[in-house]
């Protein structure tokens, strides 16, 4: 398969059209083989314009294309950035942010997407991302402040945490249900407190680690 030609592909005909101007992204995003982040099995399908299962059960995927790229428009990360990314599956995100950010340190909770993350990441000589395992609703307070915390997928509740792990004017970009609808939001922490925008509607996978806690009364 050329995936050189695939690659050129999904920015001209995925990203372009869908509102992404940012010129870094669609030059980071032309740049790095997303089929080094894909399961050998998976290779081809790597740049289709959907989610792609990354473990049999399908229970993560990787996120489409074009509503990475959205998102990553959204945070609106400078070169003097240190970015957290959170579940970050097998670091194809990690890498595209990485082109773009002062540095970059990203989580997962799968043991191997986190190995095969490094490995990636390592084979394309990018030194200025590291991908560590964690809990995903934890974030990395040890590395803390952020200027920006990207998490990759739908999520129920995000944890207050995340909050204090964010510098002043710090943004953090997630999908959130807004009215029904899953929807792209971004949060701004500012010295009176922390605002929430809310974007764009985002179908992405949804992160199980962030499902609300189900209650039961009587």
């Amino acid at each position: 398969m050329d995936f050189e030609h695939a690659r050129k592909s999904m920015v001209d005909c995925q990203l372009r059209p869908n509102a992404i101007t940012d010129y870094r992204i669609l030059a980071a995003m032309s740049e790095i083989p997303r089929e080094n982040f894909t399961p050998a099995a998976k290779k081809p399908l790597s740049y289709l314009d959907e989610d792609l299962p990354l473990d049999p059960m399908g229970a993560r995927k990787m996120m489409e294309p074009m509503y990475f790229g959205r998102l990553a428009q959204l945070a609106e990360i400078k070169s003097t950035d240190f970015v957290l990314h959170v579940a970050c599956n097998t670091g194809y995100g990690t890498a595209v942010l990485s082109k773009f950010a002062d540095s970059i340190v990203a989580i997962d909770d799968n043991e191997d997407f986190v190995e095969m993350a490094n490995d990636a990441l390592a084979d394309l000589e990018i030194g200025n991302a590291a991908v560590l395992s964690g809990d995903l609703k934890e974030g990395l307070a040890k590395e803390a402040p952020f200027d920006v915390i990207f998490i990759e997928g739908h999520i129920d509740e995000l944890p207050e945490t995340f909050f204090k792990q964010l510098k002043q004017d710090g943004r953090l970009v997630c999908v959130e249900v807004e009215n029904g609808v899953p929807s792209a939001v971004c949060y701004v922490k500012t010295a009176s407190g922390v605002s929430r925008r809310v974007a764009f509607n985002a179908i992405v996978p949804k992160l199980i680690a962030f499902e609300k806690q189900k209650t039961f009364t009587l």
